[in-house]
Order: C-alpha cells, then sequence, then structure tokens
C-alpha cells in the first residue's frame, strides 16, 4: 500500500514540475489572411442574419387531439444591394397523438407531422426603383387530416 502511494505521489510532482513541449509550424503562419474574413473567400457574415422561432400548439377537435411543438430557424443572406436570398427550415416533432379514427391513423398522422423540412426560401430582386422579383417557394403544412370535406371513414355533414 505504501509503494502505491509513493508511485501516485511521485508522478503527481513529476507531472507538475515537467513542462509540455511547444512545437512551432515548420512554415510559420499557417492562417488565410487573403479571404478578407469571408467565410470560404466568398461570403460576407456581416450580410448574413439568422433569426429563430420556438411554437408549442395542442389542437383538440371530434376527431382526436395534437401537440405540435416546432422550431423554425430563418437565415437571410443579402448578396448585392438589389439581390437578398432567404430560407426557413423547420423541425417538428409532435409528441402526443390520438385520433377516434383508430391507432394506425394516430401513428401515421404522427409520422407525418414529425420531421426537418425546407418549409420556404425565396430570392428577391429588385429590378428598380419602383419593380420587384420575388421568386419563392413555400411547402405548406399538410392539414388535410382536419379538413371536414375529406372523407377518411368519418364524414362531418352527414353526422
Amino acid at each position: 500500500m505504501k509503494k502505491i502511494t509513493l508511485l501516485l505521489i511521485s508522478v503527481l510532482v513529476l507531472n507538475c514540475v515537467s513542462y509540455a513541449q511547444f512545437k512551432k509550424p515548420e512554415d510559420g503562419n499557417r492562417i488565410n489572411r487573403n479571404t478578407n474574413n469571408l467565410i470560404l473567400g466568398i461570403f460576407n457574415p456581416k450580410n448574413f442574419s439568422m433569426n429563430h422561432s420556438f411554437q408549442v400548439s395542442m389542437l383538440s377537435s371530434a376527431y382526436g387531439n395534437v401537440s405540435l411543438t416546432s422550431y423554425i430557424n430563418s437565415m437571410n443572406y443579402k448578396v448585392s444591394d438589389r439581390l437578398n436570398i432567404s430560407a426557413d427550415v423547420k423541425l417538428q416533432y409532435a409528441p402526443y397523438v390520438s385520433s377516434s379514427l383508430g391507432g394506425a391513423f394516430s401513428n401515421s398522422l404522427q409520422n407525418d407531422l414529425n420531421g426537418l423540412s425546407l418549409s420556404r426560401i425565396s430570392v428577391d430582386y429588385k429590378v428598380s426603383d419602383n419593380s420587384y422579383l420575388k421568386l419563392e417557394y413555400r411547402k405548406l403544412d399538410d392539414m388535410s387530416y382536419y379538413n371536414p370535406f375529406n372523407n377518411y371513414g368519418y364524414d362531418r355533414l352527414y353526422r
């Protein structure tokens, strides 16, 4: 027991008084100073902005109950004074889903609501002072599960 204690104390003392090895890079400073603080040499971080939003909601209807949490990351990059690109990335999770249409429908609905998606991307171009060109893609949420005109085995119009 004394030998182990003596060995541990000697290792700790030698560790405290020993110095780490410092090795300079052979080719000098490896930082590339030619990028002018641009990401990958072309993207200016000053023109990039990002916003976050978090939403928790609960839906209760004649068909069942759904709780839903969503996190949306909105990113915007100003390419020039005339060109702007923006995108929204959505991460969505449904922790609780119950339906009067059965367990299989509840599981299917929960799987459809969960996931990561690109919900919006747009390119805005200012043609002149009075005209703009906007190209936009949007992925809208599928709300056909609670549409009264769809017949999923239960129709509200013929109750």
